[in-house]
């Protein structure tokens, strides 16, 4: 007789057994229409769960994860903008990385080598002399930082704490030179790798400078390097090297004779370099090029100074314009109806092309005896293409409408309907215009939005252009660029655009009439229509709820890749500007704020 516990077991088992059989049964066929099994019989009444595949479990082992990425970069969003640095930022569109939809993908922030001066301000003068000191100071940080490096300046609490600095405090130096130069090679040793210039010196050629390409890469650690015309001007090198140097120096006992480092040590320690890339407005330099301003030095050492500034600008913006002979180039697609859309920045480029304000008018850089003088009665030419021309020989300006602006002004209103966008809009309009001349016509809206990426922020491009977006700038005729948005471009070009009364004057006048600034390709509609068309697409733009929202959302929707490159225009300005304000805020409590 067969036990209770073993008949449950062998029942168990059959029924097991029976379940394996059914469901291991040849399916059947499924149906073609539904790719479903068709079931028979009472099952078929029974609500059957869809199960899921296999692809859609989120296992690691098979599927890629899509959780949302972790924000793992601190202060990534700034005036609106949102943005993630990653290597992938070429990728067509941003969300496919960030899993955001308003979340742009830029590349990562540019390594910036340390250029440092040493600034005695143990010993101001005070008054006139202490702030034209400052602003030559400004136009240094300025000038350099734009060049893709990070200004900082040292005084004598860096030498100070130089582990070195106990070998020469003992030491009676023959002369005040040659002291000075030995507080600022402490200065720089303590601060370690990087580039010591002095603070008269100044970058004076263009951003692809094969010395100033070289810097921004490194140096050789083996060599400190000068360069052959300006002495002492620059120096560049690595912690251990520099502290080698200043420790040779003293062993061999420093002689009142010497006014440099480099007398008192083996002339194989240096790497001499040719260049003319670098402008050293030293005492013998302006006395040899500028005696007036020498005379005007010796007369008051203020305002001499601060007319030292002002010709180091006017230089800086004449090294500029000689670097795009070609002029500038102010982009306006769609030329009958972006008339007031590109006003400010045609206004930009007037300021950009004439000759600046100046203490010694035609003169050139010391490291440029030959240039070409700024000409009041030829300014630098400036034409208004359609499409973007790539060509290092044109200085672009390239102003973003958003998607809804551009439909808006082109349709002559900013009343806009899903049934308009779908039917009688091309998608991705103002990329393809603007990238037809480069591109063609063929190319599909992904491949155009990674092609202006990369002229927006590549590290090789960025010098030849400058971006921004349309709802940037204040929809209101007459109206300059904001003066935040032309500080941050001054950063970024190096120098002070100049900004006259006269030009607020002109400005207003010319936005108050009918006739438009531009006299070639005038809008059809006029230039007051678009100013209205463009207040009111902003207003929608800023609306938060409301049938509004809907149809800016379509709008995104139909012209994706636009949508796409006008938050990576938007999201890049503001990084950069979040970025020079982060390093303001580190340096400003060493001489003051970075704005004079």
């Amino acid at each position: 007789m067969i036990p209770h516990r073993s008949t449950t077991l062998l029942t168990a088992i059959v029924f097991i057994g029976l379940l394996l059989v059914i469901f291991s049964s040849t399916p059947s066929t499924p149906d073609p229409s539904t790719g479903e099994v068709p079931v028979s019989g009472p099952a078929k009444y029974v609500p059957r769960p869809k199960l899921p595949a296999l692809s859609d479990l989120h296992l690691p082992s098979f599927y890629p994860t899509a959780h949302k990425p972790p924000a793992t970069q601190p202060d990534s969003a700034s005036g609106g903008s949102k943005w993630l640095s990653d290597l992938s930022w070429l990728n067509p569109f941003s969300s496919s990385t960030t899993l955001e939809e308003d979340r742009s993908v830029l590349p990562p922030l540019r390594h910036r080598p340390y250029v440092y001066t040493y600034y005695n301000a143990d010993q101001k003068n005070g008054g006139p002399q202490d702030n034209a000191d400052a602003g030559l100071l400004l136009a240094w940080r300025r000038a350099w930082f734009a060049q893709g490096f990070r200004p900082v300046i040292l005084g004598r609490g860096e030498a100070v704490h130089n582990p070195i600095y106990e070998m020469v405090q003992n030491i009676k130096f023959g002369t005040a030179d040659i002291e000075h130069e030995v507080l600022r090679w402490l200065a720089w040793g303590h601060m370690g790798d990087g580039i010591l210039v002095h603070w008269r010196c100044f970058p004076m050629a263009r951003y692809d400078d094969p010395l100033l390409s070289y810097l921004r890469r490194g140096t050789d650690p083996a060599v400190i390097t000068r360069l052959d015309k300006i002495q002492n001007g620059l120096f560049a090198g690595t912690k251990e090297r520099i502290n080698e140097v200043i420790k040779e120096a003293v062993s061999k006992g420093i002689s009142d004779q010497a006014t440099n480092i480099f007398d008192l040590v083996a002339p194989e320690t240096f790497k001499v370099e040719q260049t003319s890339a670098v402008a050293w407005y030293n005492s013998a330099a302006i006395v040899s090029h500028y005696p007036a301003l020498a005379e005007k030095m010796d007369r008051s050492r203020g305002s001499g100074t601060a007319a030292l500034v002002e010709l180091v600008h006017s230089h800086l913006h004449n090294t500029f314009q000689n670097a795009f002979p070609a002029g500038i180039a102010v982009l306006k697609p769609f030329p009958e109806h972006t008339t007031a859309l590109v006003e400010p920045a045609l206004r930009l480029a007037r300021a950009l092309g004439r000759c600046p304000p100046s203490p010694m008018p035609n003169s050139c850089p010391p490291n440029l005896p030959r240039c070409r003088p700024c000409d009041p009665e030829k300014p630098m030419h400036i034409s208004q293409p359609q499409s973007y021309r790539n060509t290092t020989h044109v200085f672009s300006i390239g102003t973003l409408p958003h998607p809804y602006t551009l439909v808006s002004l082109r349709q002559n209103s900013a009343e806009v309907t899903t049934r308009h966008i779908r039917r009688e809009t091309e998608r991705d309009e103002w990329l393809q215009a603007v990238t037809q001349e480069q591109l063609g016509l063929e190319i599909g809206g992904s491949a155009r939005a990674s092609v202006l990426k990369k002229v927006v922020a590549d590290d090789d491009l960025t010098d030849a252009s400058l971006w921004m977006t349309v709802e940037s700038i204040p929809p209101d005729a007459g109206q300059a660029l904001p003066t935040e948005l032309l500080n941050e471009f001054e950063w970024q070009l190096g120098f002070p655009i100049p900004r006259e009364e006269k030009d607020k004057v002109d400005a207003k006048n010319e936005g108050a009439s009918k006739e438009s600034l531009q006299n070639a390709n005038p809008s059809r509609e006029g230039v007051g229509r678009e100013y209205e068309v463009l207040q009111a697409a902003r207003a929608v733009l800023n609306s938060r709820e409301g049938p509004q929202v809907v149809i800016r959302d379509v709008v995104e929707a139909w012209n994706l890749a636009d949508t796409e490159v006008w938050r990576f225009v938007r999201a890049f300005r503001a990084r950069s500007v979040f970025e020079r304000q982060r390093w303001e805020e580190e340096e400003k409590n060493f001489l003051g704020p970075l704005h004079h």
